[in-house]
């Protein structure tokens, strides 16, 4: 019995721990605040215990003794991340509060900031700024600014409900003065495209000098800048001092020439022996002449190198070479050979003198060259009134022979001569053109024996007296030695020489005009113009839009017609005239019918997307591109888009009401930019991040409850808000 009533008793003394009807909670605050812990129990002598961060267990708070606790938190006493609880003795039973953690938001600690004059300060988007007390949202650091006070405010949510601002320690703001543009001695450079060439700048001395292009791209450091172009530009110089890029130089033009193409060698390939020397090259007045490929000073600059007559006495060609080049705008080309042969001395067996007895005229033997050139033209003149007679009284006759090079020999023959019987015999001639042989024929009537032709050079006989003859200065006689004589000058028959101009070496737009014009001699008649073998006009220069088809020209000399080669002029079609129209806030469409092509505030751009931003420009235009083969045809310019006003930091968001899909579109390009959204009591309900702005962001808001909000940007360091409503 004795042991049923103890168990009893403990069993009793057991039951009577206390009853928590109250449990502490977890809290969130500022580092500094006041913090209370209260517990309701039935009862039972308390003690309120800690852990903290660095300790392995709860230890007793002194004077910690009731079911209430306030303390200031903050400090090594109190860290954040402590966890409290309450300790209740009642009796001999020992209970516990739940264990609550204490999170303390801690103020904001800057350091000293320093930046270049005009640069924006960077201030974090976490905090709050003032600026010598007053409120920032961005600083353009000014030199008056130098030493001005700045601190950062941190506003927190707490728990339970409720915030806080913390202020940072306060710090000096330091101005760094920008160096002042460098200037250039020289300001218009030129140059050859492919050849290096550099650029100088002065001012910068001993602080850096940066070079960039006309887009703003850096290209390298130093006062002088190497450089090796394709195309004319303008640079642009800036100095750098203590990490502070000054504005940049007026710039430094360079004007870039293409070096020209190589001379072709136009000279004769041959020269003769005895006779100067005139070399030739393509380039005319541009030409300079050297003796050998590696001179460092030139033989000539004139059009024409000549030389002095060189005498080659033996019986080979002499090889001579010097070298040209041609120089446009100091660009000079490579130089090229200029090789020639002079060949050996002409020779020429001489004639034993000539006797004439009754025949008049003369039947002279070949004549027998040496060291020329087949084959050989032989001219004859003489002291009477035709080369080969008739011979009147004594007299000379004169030969020339001249090779197929050019190169010449004459000899003088003595013609004695010994009258017989008197002119009995009078000629007439008829004669007919042969426009597609280039020939005549002559009919001679009026003497009965054999007839002779005697031009300078040759002797043409015809018993019938009937000739086919190519023009020159004929002289036809009877072969009695009792005849006068005929003399005909006949026209050289052959298709007239002409230069043609045209605009056009392959086919062409549509809508592009083209020309051909003929340059003639003036002894040559222009009949016109064939287009598909019909006569299509008589000018000289046809121009304008002239339609495609096979082209001729048709000339006339002496009685005879002559058309040229065909020429070919083949159309393709120019694409429609596009149409540009705005496409949502910042953004401009082209509607065309093949690749758009733009033209922004006059300047031509390469890239052929079918939209554009209004902020590259204030005037837009784009034409279409139809490609055929290596030939681009264009249509005319779209209508144009005019920006009134260039947007600056601006975005865009529609539709305003929304009541999901939210498009925002920003104004400029920017890589990374912040996108937040909050509540009219600053709470912030979602944020995105934006890689690339260069298109339309949709943003889904839909979850959020109809309502006021305010969309915040932040981006290269410029804070904008523009306010929402959100309805169902």
């Amino acid at each position: 019995m004795k042991t049923l009533f103890f168990l009893l008793y403990s069993f009793l003394s057991i039951a009577q721990c206390a009853t928590i009807s109250t449990q502490p909670l977890s809290q969130i605050s500022c580092e500094g605040d006041s913090i209370r812990l209260t517990v309701a129990s039935s009862g039972g002598t308390f003690q309120w215990e800690k852990r903290r961060p660095t300790d392995t267990k709860f230890t007793s708070i002194t004077n910690a003794r009731a079911t209430r606790y306030t303390f200031l938190s903050g400090g090594s006493t109190h860290p954040t991340g402590t966890f409290y609880r309450l300790k209740i003795t009642l009796d001999k039973c020992i209970s516990y509060s739940d264990s609550v953690l204490v999170v303390l938001r801690k103020a904001p600690i800057i350091s000293s900031i320093s930046v270049c004059e005009k640069a924006l300060v960077p201030l974090s988007p976490l905090y709050f700024w003032t600026l010598n007390g007053l409120p920032v949202d961005s600083i353009v650091a000014q030199p008056f600014l130098h030493g001005a006070k700045l601190k950062a405010f941190s506003r927190h949510t707490t728990y339970p409900a409720g915030t806080c601002v913390l202020a940072s320690n306060e710090v000096s703001l330091s101005i760094r003065t920008l160096p002042p543009a460098p200037t250039h001695v020289v300001k218009i450079v030129t140059a050859c495209i492919g050849l290096p060439f550099s650029l100088n700048a002065t001012g910068c001395s001993p602080s850096l000098t940066y070079w960039y292009n006309a887009s703003g791209t850096k290209l390298g450091e130093g006062s002088r800048l190497p450089l090796v172009a394709s195309d004319s530009s303008i640079f642009r110089a800036s100095c750098v001092k203590s990490g502070c890029e000054g504005p940049l130089s007026t710039g430094v033009k360079t004007i870039l020439f293409a070096i020209p193409s190589p001379p072709i060698n136009t000279s004769s390939t041959y020269f003769c022996s005895d006779v100067n020397i005139n070399l030739l090259a393509s380039g005319g007045l541009n030409n300079i002449w050297y003796e050998s490929e590696l001179a460092k000073s030139s033989l000539s600059t004139a059009t024409a190198l000549v030389m002095k007559a060189i005498r080659n006495s033996s019986t080979k060609d002499s090889i001579l070479v010097r070298f040209a080049s041609v120089k446009i705008n100091d660009c000079e080309s490579d130089r090229i050979p200029v090789i020639i042969h002079i060949k050996p001395r002409l020779k020429l067996l001489p004639l034993l003198a000539i006797s004439l007895t009754g025949e008049r005229t003369l039947n002279i033997p070949e004549a027998q060259t040496f060291n020329g050139t087949p084959p050989y033209k032989i001219s004859y003149t003489s002291t009477a009134k035709s080369p080969f007679g008739p011979f009147t009284t004594n007299g000379f006759l004169f030969r020339t022979i001249t090779d197929s090079l050019g190169c010449n020999i004459k000899d003088t023959t003595l013609v004695n001569y010994v009258r017989n019987g008197p002119i009995i015999h009078h000629l007439t001639a008829r004669t007919e053109t042969n426009c597609l042989m280039n020939n005549y024929r002559i009919r001679i009537s009026g003497c009965s024996l054999k007839t002779s032709g005697l031009n300078a050079s040759k002797r043409y006989e015809s018993p019938l007296a009937d000739f086919i003859l190519s023009g020159g200065i004929y002289t036809f006689l009877c072969n009695d030695g009792q005849t006068d004589t005929i003399q005909l000058n006949l026209p050289f028959l052959k298709q007239p020489s002409w230069l043609l101009h045209k605009s056009f070496t392959s086919p062409i737009c549509e809508e592009d005009s083209a020309f051909l014009s003929l340059t003639i001699d003036s002894v040559v008649r222009f009949v016109g113009w064939e287009k598909d073998s019909h006569l299509f006009s008589v000018d000289k220069t046809i121009k304008g839009l002239l339609p495609p088809g096979e082209y001729q020209n048709v000339l006339e000399e002496n009685g005879c017609f002559y058309r040229s080669d065909k020429i070919i002029l083949d159309r393709k079609p120019n694409p429609p005239t596009p149409k540009l129209e705005k496409m949502g806030a910042y953004f401009i469409k082209a509607h065309s019918v093949g690749i758009s092509e733009w033209l922004i505030d006059k300047t031509r751009s390469t890239d052929s997307l079918s939209f554009r931003k209004i902020t590259e420009g204030r005037e837009f235009y784009v034409r279409a591109k139809w490609m055929h083969k290596n030939l681009a045809c264009y249509s005319p310019y779209s209508n144009v888009y005019f920006v009134d006003l260039p947007t600056n930091y601006e975005f865009a968001a529609y539709p305003n009401p929304s009541s999901g899909i939210l498009s925002i579109e920003i104004a400029y390009d920017t890589e990374n930019a912040l996108l937040y959204l909050f509540d009219l009591n600053g709470g912030l309900l979602d944020a995105t991040e934006i890689k690339n702005s260069s298109r339309v962001l949709n943003w889904d808001i839909s979850r959020f409850p109809t309502g006021t909000y305010i969309l915040k940007l932040i981006s290269d360091g410029i804070s904008q808000e523009k306010t929402i409503r959100k309805f169902l």
